[in-house]
């Protein structure tokens, strides 16, 4: 393996977990905030997610797969099938979690959600949702075309 490839594949890996924590930032954040409020940590987390879903797409699509062109409507739909599946794994460690433990907080509940399902996410969105994108490593961030919106 090239010092090249070394860094490609590491600038990758280090996007994919800063579009990551983009979203559990954007998880944790309004998950607390609606809690603290006095909502439900159930249904809190339902809001929570679909939030930090929309970031983690954006982020992903911009930083760990360089997909180029505007968003298109497919890719997103693939997105969210992948993304839906690993947030069901998510919510059912977390909902675990805090049934099992009574020392459980929400916030180590969505701690232990998101770590079981990173790699079920990773895996579908390189091979799923983001499957055709095999842009170089080195290039920078894409920059809209002039593809038509909602085609690919």
């Amino acid at each position: 393996m090239t010092a090249a490839t070394l860094a490609g594949k590491l600038r990758h890996v280090a996007a994919f977990g800063v579009a990551g924590l983009s979203a559990f930032a954007v998880d944790a954040a309004i998950l607390s905030l609606l809690v603290q409020l006095g909502a439900d940590p159930y249904l809190a987390r339902l809001v929570a997610i679909a939030c930090a879903m929309v970031v983690g797409w954006l982020a992903n699509r911009t930083w760990t797969f360089r997909a180029p062109g505007p968003p298109r409507l497919g890719e997103f739909l693939r997105y969210a099938s992948v993304a839906s599946l690993s947030v069901a794994v998510n919510y059912a460690v977390y909902a675990a979690v805090l049934a099992a433990w009574s020392g459980a907080t929400p916030l180590r509940a969505l701690v232990a959600g998101t770590a079981v399902a990173t790699l079920l996410s990773y895996l579908g969105y390189r091979l799923f949702a983001f499957g055709g994108v095999r842009p170089a490593a080195s290039a920078p961030p894409a920059a809209s075309s002039n593809a038509t919106p909602g085609t690919e």
